[in-house]
């Protein structure tokens, strides 16, 4: 069935004739401001002195005629495009704030989000919001100016003011706080002296969960889809289409529009296609490693298998050695499934009582062993704390034993000793996923691209932000041949760019050490790279003499979900894996997940899309059609080789694994990651 795709946006019709709007360059406080970026394209004829820089400012009250302001008449259609989607995000936050009487947060570039209070959820602790954003964007995706409406989710305003939570919840967990239908960050209203705090309603976070002992929710995995479209369509029906909201705006009738299908394309059936071992090729590994064996092997021959373990967790020690050796129920253990021959010497495992702070005596009884040089050793911990344990000091545990033992040159799996009671006989679900992260720390290849190898390099750019400390690390640069194979990684805070730059000019050197120079270098990046990023990596390759063209392709590391699509051909709505959608500014929608066709199992999850930005030093390849889809092509390919899960996922590997490395190295107490850590995938 041809997939018959919406967008989440609306349109709506140009003014007819121009439109006079006033300005002023004597401050006022009767006006909003406007930056040198905003200024009207003809601004000189009204104020022939002004000079265009970052110090100068201009104040408009819009098309509100107001003495000492200057009238200047704007086509929208020609002007300064970031002036006229200021002009009606501002339209649109009197409509809601000032007609609809809702709660609106306004934003960094003053997109709206509205607030809207829920009839379901809320408890005796708190009032649950349903939260709208509603955006002006021009000629996107259409020929007209565009309304991007999306689905925020929940959150959850606290029922007690700052004035009773203050002795109970540190004034330093508040973030933003409620105050008359007007939301406020809590750092800048306590300037403000006419807010009465008995009347300040926090919005819960992290922080304020924790203070309060409300358990963490775990992220559900159901289908998101219909939900995400219920909401904006109702949205859509009680506020904007209506004869009022389009006394603001010429809202376009028949709703939400459809995605043109010259913007549509999908990658190329072999991008789904995997290498097994035989080069048996297949679609999901899940399925594939049952019944045919990895691409590669572990090249270890001798390797032992032990335990870290808590006194309580004995019997759950034997069961997984068990489970390892002998298989449950349809998995058949280690070997069967992944081709890991292992071995489990007797007393070498480490039984640990201190259960609070056992890191002293787990190293004290690791010196103690007898470390074999021509043995690979992984160590298997059975963790007495899940993952969602509120307790930071217990938590911190897993990272230290992770470091302790890398230091030794030993990889390790952790295992949750409370999940594996929890889910019983379901628990065998876990074991592929550990099977093929270990086959892959232990240097094998679960399984591998099937695509020729080109003479190109893939450097891969992700970040996590460390709460606690405030501070976004970088874990950088994870390189790769175009195959999927991983090379190595360097680790960096986020302003050492000058660091991140030589990183990337190693793996390089690396590459062309092995291989040819490449014709071409591509960065997956986290965000958008700016030109002080770009800019020593240029020099770090003319220094080389390597000119050849580099591809920054920008993959946002959340799910895209401003701007979604849905397929009204489906049920589910989800549209098919591979599907990409060109929504303009050399920006595209890529879905990653398991649908094909009709077939889908739930089990799998349903993902929103990602979103990517292809940028070129060379301008003329950026617009090289063949080689955007090539480039696209790669993007989802590399989903494809997360080694963590047998489940298709839908962040490339190039953004996840340095994320995953940036999530855990903070937390080691030397700053670094061991040498040895740097080419093995122990993060898995």
């Amino acid at each position: 069935m041809e997939p018959n795709l919406i967008f989440n946006i609306l349109t709506f019709d140009w003014p007819i004739e121009p439109v006079a709007m006033y300005f002023t360059d004597q401050e006022t406080d009767r006006s909003q401001t406007l930056h040198f970026t905003l200024f009207p394209n003809d601004v000189e004829s009204i104020f022939p002195k002004l000079v265009r820089n970052s110090n100068n400012v201009l104040y408009t009250t819009f098309t509100g005629k107001t003495e000492g302001f200057k009238p200047l008449s704007i086509d929208f259609q020609k002007e300064n495009p970031d002036l006229i989607k200021r002009y009606y995000n501002r339209q649109l936050n009197f409509y809601f704030r000032a007609i609809q009487k809702q709660i609106v947060k306004v934003g960094f570039i003053k997109e709206n989000q509205i607030w809207i209070k829920s009839r379901f959820g809320s408890n005796t602790q708190w009032n649950i919001y349903e939260k709208f954003s509603v955006k002006v964007q021009l000629c996107t995706v259409s020929k007209y100016p565009e309304i991007l409406l999306s689905y925020d989710g929940q959150s959850k305003v606290l029922k007690k003011s700052v004035a009773e939570l203050i002795h109970s919840v540190s004034p330093t967990c508040f973030n933003w706080v409620l105050h008359e239908k007007r939301l406020h960050k809590w750092d800048l209203i306590q300037e403000d002296a006419n807010i009465d705090f008995e009347h300040c309603y926090p919005i819960s976070n992290k922080m304020i969960a924790t203070a309060l002992g409300v358990p963490v929710e775990v992220p559900p995995r159901d289908n998101r889809y219909p939900k995400y479209l219920k909401q904006i369509q109702g949205f859509y029906k009680k506020f904007i289409d209506t004869d009022k909201f389009r006394e603001f705006i010429p809202l376009h009738e028949g709703g939400f529009i459809n995605v043109n299908s010259t913007k549509v394309d999908t990658a190329s059936d072999e991008s789904n296609q995997l290498l097994f071992g035989d080069e048996i090729t297949d679609i999901a590994p899940k399925n594939a490693l049952k019944n045919h064996d990895p691409f590669k092997p572990s090249p270890y021959t001798k390797v032992h298998l032990f335990f870290i373990l808590h006194s309580d967790d004995k019997e759950i020690a034997s069961l997984v050695k068990n489970y390892f050796e002998e298989g449950f129920q349809w998995f058949k253990g280690l070997y069967d499934y992944a081709k890991i021959l292992f071995h489990t010497e007797e007393g070498f495992s480490i039984v640990f009582h201190n259960k609070e702070s056992p890191i002293e005596e787990i190293e004290k009884k690791l010196s103690e062993r007898d470390i074999n040089p021509d043995v690979k050793y992984i160590a298997i911990y059975i963790t007495p704390y899940s993952k969602f344990e509120r307790d930071k000091e217990k938590r911190e545990i897993y990272y230290q034993l992770k470091e302790l033992l890398l230091k030794r040159k030993i990889t390790s799996q952790v295992i949750d000793s409370d999940k594996m009671r929890e889910q019983g006989d379901n628990w065998v679900y876990s074991l592929p996923n550990i099977a093929v992260a270990k086959l892959a720390k232990l240097d094998g290849i679960p399984w591998r691209l099937n695509t020729p190898q080109k003479n190109e390099l893939i450097v891969g750019v992700g970040a996590f932000k460390h709460v606690d400390e405030e501070v976004q690390y970088i874990g950088s640069a994870f390189s790769f041949a175009n195959n999927g194979k991983f090379n190595r990684f360097e680790y960096f805070l986020k302003d050492e760019v000058d660091l991140l730059a030589g990183s990337i000019a190693d793996s390089i050197k690396q590459y062309a050490t092995v291989n040819e120079e490449p014709e071409r270098l591509i960065i997956h990046f986290y965000k958008s790279m700016s030109e002080k990023e770009l800019e020593p990596i240029i020099r770090n390759l003319e220094t080389l003499g390597l000119l050849i063209p580099v591809f920054i392709i920008t993959i946002n590391k959340t799910e895209a979900e401003d701007i979604v699509a849905f397929d009204n051909s489906w049920k589910h709505l989800m549209p098919q894996s591979g599907t990409y959608i060109n929504i303009g500014e050399s920006k595209y929608l890529l879905f990653n997940n398991s649908r094909y066709g009709d077939a889908h199992s739930k089990a799998d999850g349903y993902p929103f899309p990602i979103k990517l930005k292809i940028q070129c030093t060379d301008e003329e390849q950026q617009q090289d059609v063949s080689l955007v889809r090539e480039l696209i092509d790669q993007v989802y390919q590399f989903s494809r080789m997360y080694w963590k899960s047998v489940r298709q996922q839908n962040l490339p590997v190039t953004i996840k694994y340095p994320e995953m490395v940036a999530q855990i190295a903070p937390h080691f107490k030397s700053n670094d990651i061991p040498e040895y850590g740097k080419s093995n995938l122990w993060f898995l």
